[in-house]
């Protein structure tokens, strides 16, 4: 009787477990949606400083830094910004809308977002950034 309690104890944890990523990522899926690539100008950025808490609840950052050093700072660049990520292990390039860059001592890391969805962020040297030109290219192609 007792090990059948367990069992169902368990099975009710897991279930639990499972529904609770479930949410999760549905949530964080509302929260980034797919990007139309006519309006990847729309995406919520931050510019010129580093992003509070709030804008990173609401999706606009995703590199938070609760009590950064003076060596910690927002990347001079105007955002938000296409880019081309390419992944390290595959080189596939992913067109990507860069949201944030924080630059230290250690590394420039930039959060971006998928035109897909979802979010990602990565260390500089991995983007290629779009020049207006190409930009310009890319928006009478998707047209």
């Amino acid at each position: 009787m007792k090990t059948q309690i367990t069992g169902i104890i368990i099975l009710l944890i897991l279930a639990s477990c499972a529904e609770k990523k479930q949410r999760d990522q549905k949530s964080v899926a509302e929260l980034f949606p797919p990007i139309p690539i006519t309006e990847w100008e729309k995406t919520p950025a931050v510019n010129g400083r580093l992003p509070t808490k709030e804008e990173i609840d609401k999706g606009a950052a995703l590199l938070y830094y609760p009590n950064p050093g003076k060596d910690v700072k927002a990347f001079n660049m105007k955002l938000p910004k296409l880019a081309y990520y390419s992944y390290p292990k595959s080189g596939k390039k992913e067109l990507v809308v860069v949201i944030q860059i924080v630059q230290s001592k250690l590394d420039t890391m930039v959060a971006y977002r998928p035109l897909t969805g979802l979010n990602g962020a990565s260390v500089f040297a991995h983007f290629q950034f779009l020049t207006d030109e190409e930009v310009k290219e890319l928006m009478v192609k998707s047209k």
